[in-house]
């Protein structure tokens, strides 16, 4: 990867912000990344792709701005991957607005091990939960399996370091800059991590996080993943949120056994089963799920570590891997659901709520969440956020191929 095209990709995300989809609104006008960045740099051109703001804060950026982002990272050993970078995972490349530049530092191997699996839940976790993670997580890792988290006080940084006990390699997604200091009671971690994994962050090095960039770079974390274990989620969590980014990724879906059907910290993972998670109860059932692309890795981890797991024969994987649904409802439900119920009370409804909420009900067909962000301007995390909020009001329902309906 050229020094010319980091500084490129660099200039652009410059001008329109960290993780704006409109850079790729723009760049996609061009033929490579060369032509897009020659363009920006004419103040008459640019203004033809440009809203009013883009172009001001386009011709604000300097030479130098951008010049101490890369000695910056040189200094402080921070490898800028861009989206044209040849070790760019694919997994990142092919969801709706992946990172333009992405900034990580650590064990650059850990992405290409393809067996990855990403653990989600609550800051404030339960003992139960805190116990299922540590077990689990430490298992896969024995097995091979890289472990994807956030890096978040409670499930996140208990997954990263039993991936890390189990003498295994995890990654932690940031929501972040990598040199900004958060959250500070994990920050005795981060050797560690970086000695055995690898920290990634679409933001810049000293980048402070807000509401919007932790949600935001859960797309990352999922898009890693062949599949999302959530281990503990209320009924309003942003790991259900990362469930339904992992969805309209395609990817695979578990949800935790609540030890108590009628504690609310699980009320999540209760609907999540409900309609159709995959109910993770134990090694097992993550081990089913991928045999036949990878029963004869995890047999050969199994032996080395120990660990007693089912037949991993490929050949065999049709008489011992459980069917299991990805967790949206069908069509066939939500018309059922439609047929007999009363219009949704709108007037409980807020601000960019109400605005989707009425957006769906005047448009009267199911809508993907990637077309309802492009339709608001917004980060497909931000909209799935809303989305999750209406599901639960009530005021919408999931329809077949991740998409919503007003009710």
């Amino acid at each position: 990867m050229s020094t010319e095209h980091i500084f490129e990709w660099l200039w652009i995300v410059n001008c329109f912000g960290c993780g704006n989809h409109r850079i790729w609104d723009f760049v996609s006008c061009f033929a490579d990344i060369s032509e897009a960045y020659e363009t920006i740099l004419n103040s008459d051109k640019r203004r033809k792709f440009l809203t009013d703001a883009e172009d001001k804060s386009a011709g604000r950026v300097a030479e130098e701005q951008v010049n101490e982002i890369i000695t910056y990272c040189k200094k402080h050993n921070i490898y800028i991957m861009t989206y044209d970078d040849e070790i760019y995972p694919e997994r990142i490349r092919s969801i709706y607005n992946p990172p333009a530049v992405l900034f990580c530092r650590g064990d650059m191997g850990c992405l290409e091990n393809e067996f990855s699996l990403s653990v989600v839940g609550t800051r404030k976790p339960s003992d139960y939960s805190v116990k299922v993670t540590e077990a689990l997580v430490r298992s896969l890792a024995e097995l091979g399996v890289t472990i994807v988290s956030g890096f978040a006080v409670g499930i996140d940084i208990a997954a990263n370091l039993s991936a890390i006990k189990g003498g295994g390699k995890t990654i932690a997604v940031l929501g972040c800059g990598l040199d900004y200091d958060y959250p500070r009671e994990n920050s005795a971690y981060r050797k560690d991590i970086e000695a055995n994994g690898l920290f990634i962050s679409e933001y810049f090095p000293k980048a402070t996080g807000s509401l919007q960039t932790f949600p935001a770079r859960n797309r990352i974390l999922t898009a890693l993943s062949l599949g999302t274990i959530v281990i503990e989620a209320g009924k309003k969590s942003g790991a259900l949120v990362s469930a339904n980014l992992a969805l309209g990724q395609g990817r695979d879906v578990f949800a935790v056994a609540p030890h108590n059907l009628f504690d609310t910290r699980y009320g999540g993972n209760v609907s999540l089963i409900r309609d159709g998670a995959i109910c993770l109860c134990g090694l097992n059932d993550i081990l089913y799920e991928y045999y036949e692309n990878y029963g004869h890795k995890i047999a050969n981890a199994a032996r080395r570590s120990g660990i007693a797991v089912p037949n991993a024969d490929p050949g065999a994987s049709d008489t011992v891997r459980k069917t299991s649904k990805k967790a949206v409802r069908s069509a066939d439900n939500a018309a059922d659901k439609t047929d007999d119920k009363e219009d949704f009370d709108a007037s409980v409804l807020e601000g960019d709520t109400a605005r989707v909420y009425a957006f769906l009900k005047e448009s009267g067909k199911p809508m993907l969440a990637d077309e309802l962000a492009a339709e608001f301007d917004m980060d497909i995390a931000e909209m799935l956020m809303i989305l999750t909020d209406l599901e639960l009001e009530g005021a919408v329902s999931a329809a077949a191929g991740h998409s919503y309906a007003a009710n």
